[in-house]
């Protein structure tokens, strides 16, 4: 069953991964909260039809939940995070966003009742140190005290997201839970769009395909089985893969757009993979236990 649950989280993290990638095309050409609407209405809309297949009771408390995570996420936490691209370094921007593991342990401890264990904190500790080396260009010019905020708020905020979606993932499919969101959270968008005088629905010529992407796959299909893995894996465990976020998405800029990959980031690669391995190998070590045979027989 853990297969399935690091399969799921296989999928995810190399869909998210190729968000940089994807949006690097799109700079200049498209309001960041014109695309981040984009993005989660298409995601919502194309889930819809799956949605309503489900024929899930759902009540006006589940709504009002649904809602709360459309606000957190689309709003809060993407908003911030185009936000604080915006006015300080993207580089800077996604170590705070790949560091969301921090808080998914805090939440999931506080939340969720989770155990925080010595090899989670080790692997905490190894994948901050490898996102860095991977991400950070070592110029300390370029953000700003607000920049940094929204950073660190978009981390926060997507964390609290991923514990609160686990805890109601157990009681409704996410297809469902996710579809509504994302309907919720993108709708909010269009008054603070208006209030920008920014079109709405204006898709600049040659991005239509990318555009669909990004709201099919990252914000329908990958949140769909980020969601889907945290129902067999603990929350805490399966974010620790956000860390491969920035060596993923590094090496596809590699074989993609181009670009360099310099020893500082093979390093911080490192760093991150040994992290999660640590990790891994203190899961399958817990599992091999429990599969020992038990004479200690109880009905």
């Amino acid at each position: 069953m853990k297969t399935k649950g690091y399969i799921l989280l296989g999928i995810t993290i190399f869909m998210f991964s190729t968000l940089e990638v994807v949006t690097s095309t799109l700079k200049g050409m498209i309001d960041p909260l014109q695309l981040t609407f984009l993005r989660f209405f298409i995601g919502g809309i194309t889930l819809l039809p799956f949605a309503l297949r489900q024929k899930e009771r759902i009540t006006r408390n589940d709504l009002m939940f649904f809602l709360g995570l459309g606000i957190l996420n689309i709003i809060i936490s993407m908003g911030s995070l185009q936000l604080a691209i915006s006015m300080g370094k993207a580089s800077t921007s996604a170590i705070l966003i790949s560091s969301n593991p921090i808080f998914v342990l805090i939440f999931s401890s506080l939340i969720l009742k989770e155990k925080i264990n010595k090899n989670r904190i080790i692997c905490l500790i190894f994948g901050i140190l490898g996102i860095t080396l991977v991400i950070y260009k070592g110029d300390l010019t370029g953000d700003t005290t607000l920049s940094l905020l929204l950073g660190l708020l978009a981390s926060l905020t997507f964390g609290l997201y991923t514990v609160l979606g686990k805890l109601k993932a157990e009681g409704i499919s996410s297809m469902t839970m996710i579809c509504l969101s994302s309907l919720f959270g993108s709708l909010l968008y269009i008054p603070i769009l208006a209030a920008r005088q920014v079109p709405i629905f204006s898709i600049p010529p040659g991005s239509f395909v990318k555009i669909l992407y990004l709201g099919i796959f990252l914000s329908g299909v990958a949140y769909i089985t980020y969601m889907e893995a945290l129902k067999i894996l603990s929350a805490s465990k399966g974010a620790m893969v956000f860390f491969l976020k920035p060596v993923i998405a590094s090496g596809l800029a590699f074989i993609i757009l181009g670009e360099t990959l310099t020893l500082k980031t093979i390093t911080g690669s490192m760093l991150v993979l040994s992290g999660i391995l640590i990790n891994f190998i203190n899961i399958n070590t817990a599992a091999s236990r429990n599969a020992e045979p038990n004479n200690d027989v109880r009905g």
